[in-house]
């Protein structure tokens, strides 16, 4: 059986699993509702639906749970906070102080970012912050079935606690078995990797250390370049390796050196086996921008900005390096300066809402870039 094939077959049975346990936990919850309260079929319909609701609102409650155990258990293993995330609400640390943000990540329901005191990677504790998310929604989900189990009685309250516990069990299941998902790696797929691995580990501690000083204000290019130079026979594939050529490349991209940048992110698109989705998305967003601001070849353009490629940005629009994306396009390709103006003002309007400060300033002056370049007036100061 090919890699791909077994690739395919986990998808399915992961999607199986979670399936079984939601109609599972509809179905059961739902029938001894029904049967409990004597219900008459026209009022069977509204029923489901007030358990669909309870899962619906359980999962929720299971998600943030979910990431205060990576907050808890990171606080624990010597980390410091950087952000929490739940949909696309971000919390940060900026200036000392809390502060409300948005920002939102394609394949993942919310987000707890740390970052280490520890100056040696080697000295890191990773586990417990990496598993403290399930570990959280094995014990919340125990604690419900032991109230349910002991003192079960009341129909609705029986309700909220089994779809608790299915909830926390889907979560369990897909956050702590190794496996990407959409395009994400989980959390039980880095705890592998970092055991297994040096440069696994690296790629995880240098990815939490470049994003906590970003959200603190440094930009990329103010950061030591032989941080995200690492051997090239190293295992590209694994996402925690991905992560460190492309934070090389956006050393280079910062700097305004995009034939650096464009070299990196070749490297890696040109890798096999092929990286994930999420970086292969990402990667194809920044060649479309080197592009369309250097020789805007036709072909390469169209082969790049595909129908996936455009619902990938569609679904990510409210990252600041996709505004800058289709402001470039917009204004240099489609040579719309209506449409370029108007990304603009929602740039301008979005930039104190984005939780990266290093990568927001950086975006800033390469869209200042693109203006001056290609000498076009704008709103923009």
């Amino acid at each position: 059986m090919t890699k791909k094939k077994k690739n395919i077959d986990t998808k399915e049975m992961l999607s199986k699993i979670v399936v079984l346990i939601f109609s599972g936990i509809v179905g059961a919850v739902g029938g001894s509702m029904i049967y409990a309260k004597n219900m008459s079929p026209q009022d069977t319909f509204l029923e489901l639906f007030l358990i669909l609701a309870i899962f619906i609102i359980s999962y929720t409650v299971q998600i943030i749970l979910h990431e205060s155990g990576h907050l808890i258990f990171g606080l624990l293993s010597g980390y410091e906070f950087t952000s929490f995330r739940i949909g696309s609400l971000t919390i940060i640390k900026e200036d000392g102080k809390l502060a409300i943000k948005k920002f939102n990540l394609k394949g993942t329901a919310g987000q707890c970012i740390m970052f280490p005191k520890e100056d040696d990677y080697e000295k890191c504790s990773y586990v417990l912050y990496n598993l403290g998310g399930v570990l959280i929604n094995a014990i919340v989900s125990a604690l419900c079935f032991v109230i349910y189990t002991i003192a079960s009685g009341n129909t609705n309250i029986d309700s909220i606690l089994i779809c608790m516990i299915g909830s926390g069990i889907v979560i369990v299941i897909t956050n702590g078995i190794p496996m990407k998902i959409s395009g994400v790696v989980n959390d039980g797929y880095n705890v592998m990797s970092i055991i297994n691995n040096k440069i696994m580990k690296y790629g995880f501690y240098i990815q939490l250390k470049v994003n906590g000083l970003m959200s603190r204000g440094m930009r990329v290019k103010d950061m030591p370049l032989k941080w995200f130079q690492i051997d090239e026979k190293s295992d590209f594939s694994n996402p925690l390796v991905t992560s460190i050529k492309c934070i090389e490349a956006n050393y280079y991209h910062d700097k305004l050196e995009f034939d650096k940048a464009k070299e990196c992110y070749e490297f890696l698109l040109n890798y096999n086996p092929k990286i994930i989705k999420l970086y292969e998305y990402e990667i194809k967003c920044e060649l479309l921008f080197y592009e369309i601001i250097g020789e805007r070849n036709e072909e390469k353009i169209s082969k790049l900005y595909t129908d996936q490629l455009k619902s990938y940005i569609k679904a990510s629009k409210s990252h600041i390096s996709k505004m800058r994306l289709m402001y470039a396009y917009a204004l240099i390709i489609e040579k719309d300066m209506q449409k370029a103006n108007n990304i603009l003002d929602k740039i301008e309007i979005n930039k104190n809402k984005y939780p990266n400060k290093g990568e927001t300033e950086s975006e800033l002056e390469i869209i200042k870039f693109v203006r001056d370049n290609f000498k076009i007036s704008t709103t923009m100061e």
